[in-house]
């Protein structure tokens, strides 16, 4: 009688080395990962930085280029020693009002004269006129404090205003001393009398200060 011979299955085993490349395989991906979203963020934050940068710079510069020919302006009047500065406010910045985006604010110098309102006022048209600007507007014709304003082809604008110290320090002084300015006081002032108060402005933008 044949017998038939039982034989046991082998099993198969994983290799340590096939098990070993399924656990090392995900922490070097999980640091890639990591790796590369650092280098995209820095690459990405220096683009950011460096575009600010350069636009801080081309503001900056641009406002020196206004600074520069702003003084540019005055110096071109070729205002003398008879004329004593006593307050500045200058800058290069475009400094639009809050309340009217259509307007900016202007540069000045104010001065002291030792003259009369009327001869100030013609020395200085004619110094502004000498610069090459050109006389467009009379707008308070009459007025106490005589004002004219100018313009170059360029659309840069000067405003001139001239008064009576005295006749000013008149009204201040009123205005302290809570005392009434009676309308005798204003027909007899001399509203012509030096010192002269000088008021130049200067802008680059508008002239609808």
């Amino acid at each position: 009688m044949a017998t038939t011979k039982k034989t046991t299955p082998v099993k198969k085993s994983l290799s340590k080395s096939t098990k070993g490349s399924k656990n090392t395989a995900r922490p070097w991906t999980w640091r890639f990962s990591i790796v590369a979203i650092g280098i995209y963020t820095i690459a990405v934050a220096s683009l950011v930085l460096g575009a600010f940068a350069a636009s801080h710079i081309m503001v900056a510069e641009k406002n020196t280029e206004r600074l520069n020919r702003i003084n540019d302006i005055y110096s071109s009047l070729n205002i003398d020693d008879s004329y004593q500065v006593v307050g500045t406010d200058i800058f290069g910045d475009k400094r639009v009002y809050e309340w009217d985006k259509g307007r900016t604010y202007s540069s000045s110098i104010r001065y002291v004269r030792g003259d009369t309102v009327s001869n100030t006022f013609a020395d200085l048209d004619k110094r502004i006129k000498d610069a090459g600007y050109t006389f467009v507007d009379d707008p308070y014709p009459g007025s106490v404090s005589k004002q004219y304003h100018y313009k170059t082809d360029k659309g840069e604008y000067i405003r001139m205003t001239v008064s009576s110290k005295a006749y000013n320090e008149m009204w201040q002084n009123a205005t302290i001393m809570n005392k009434e300015v009676t309308a005798e006081m204003l027909d007899t002032f001399d509203k012509n009398a030096g010192p002269a108060s000088v008021i130049i402005k200067v802008n680059l933008d508008d002239n609808n200060e």
